[in-house]
């Protein structure tokens, strides 16, 4: 069975969530027999294996287009050639809509409600809602990462998705790599932010609330910006005493930043199931995180948590983890207790819905009905 996956920049990178996500499905899908061909950015090198191909296609620059052009691209080479395509996020699930058209079959795997996300204004929040509703309409499948988001496609829009969450990622700690004297920094001697540097991931409060601790801990953010006002607003806001960034990492060097952190923080507003909580929690890294249902869902009882864009909230969690190593040594040992699939069983899952029959689609005029719900 030949698979396109279509909506991200590829395997091989990490940039985002979705990336890191098709690092781990693609080359499991192969091992089950699957051919899977990853659309992916023209600049991304990874060597074909196991089932696994990246076909490059270009696209146009700029956070509005480059996604949905690759998009774009990518599907017009592969209506006809595969037995599915399947599409990632709510930008690229629009395609639905000419999947549906030309009677080629598509998944479509909600990552997180992409229109409530702070980088977008009014008028790409209204084309994300458009998305939205148009895969509702066409999309043979849709698959969702958390039990909030299969909630939220019952109450909108009273469909059915499948519930797949992300895989628990099987993580052995390593040593300090060696940038880690050019960063400054010291093993155990660091809170990690990393993540994508865009408004809703919240580093911004993450950087105020830092700012007024008194500790001699340093906080690392790991992260790129396709936003430069807003990577530099970052810059000017932290204290270069304190706070160090460390652009994008990957592959050794990140494993060594995840595997030697004290403690992991995330303050974002939006989550689907976060790949980088996900990765932080396999290194046994506690994590103090944003109070919303996605992030519950996958720490549970052994996180600590404050309120979305409460910067006093975070203060006040991280001056009193600081203060009490012991609490943190608790938890880590903890945290291998966490009842969450692996990525063999996720991707037996995907596989399984692959071969599931067809559902029947709502029409466009019972969408758009219940959308204005």
């Amino acid at each position: 069975m030949r698979i396109a996956m279509i909506g991200s920049r590829g395997v091989g990178s990490s940039y985002g969530g979705i990336e890191r996500v098709l690092n781990e499905l693609c080359p499991r899908l192969g091992k089950l027999g699957y051919e899977v061909d990853v659309f992916s950015d023209a600049r991304v090198t990874f060597e074909d294996h196991g089932g696994v191909r990246a076909i490059r296609v270009p696209s146009l620059g700029g956070k509005h287009f480059e996604t949905l052009s690759r998009s774009v691209v990518a599907l017009r080479r592969a209506l006809g050639n595969y037995d599915l395509i399947h599409l990632h996020a709510v930008g690229p699930g629009i395609l639905s809509a000419a999947t549906n058209l030309f009677g080629q079959r598509s998944l479509v795997t909600i990552h997180g409600l992409d229109q409530q996300r702070d980088k977008w204004g009014v008028v790409a929040r209204s084309c994300l809602s458009l998305a939205e509703r148009t895969l509702v309409a066409n999309a043979d499948q849709i698959t969702v990462v958390s039990e909030n988001l299969r909630r939220y496609f019952i109450e909108r829009y009273n469909v059915a998705t499948a519930f797949v969450p992300n895989g628990m990622p099987n993580k052995h700690r390593v040593s300090p790599g060696p940038s880690f004297s050019s960063f400054g920094i010291e093993p155990g001697r660091y809170i990690l932010f990393a993540s994508r540097l865009t408004p809703e991931k919240g580093c911004h409060d993450l950087i105020e609330a830092f700012n007024s601790l008194t500790t001699e801990m340093r906080l690392v953010i790991a992260g790129s910006s396709g936003e430069p006002v807003y990577l530099d607003s970052l810059r000017r806001a932290a204290n270069p005493d304190k706070i160090v960034f460390v652009g994008h990492q990957s592959g050794d060097a990140l494993a060594a930043l995840f595997s030697n952190a004290h403690l992991f923080v995330l303050p974002s507003y939006v989550e689907g199931m976060s790949m980088a909580l996900l990765e932080a929690l396999g290194y046994r890294v506690p994590a103090v995180v944003t109070d919303i249902p996605e992030n519950r869902a996958v720490v549970g009882a052994h996180g600590f948590y404050f309120q979305p864009r409460d910067v006093e909230g975070l203060r006040a969690v991280l001056a009193t983890l600081l203060d009490a190593p012991q609490i943190l040594e608790g938890v880590a040992r903890n945290l291998g207790a966490l009842s969450l699939p692996d990525w063999d069983v996720v991707a037996e899952r995907y596989a399984q819905l692959y071969r599931t029959p067809l559902r029947a689609r709502p029409t466009i005029a019972s969408t758009q009905r219940m959308a204005a719900r």
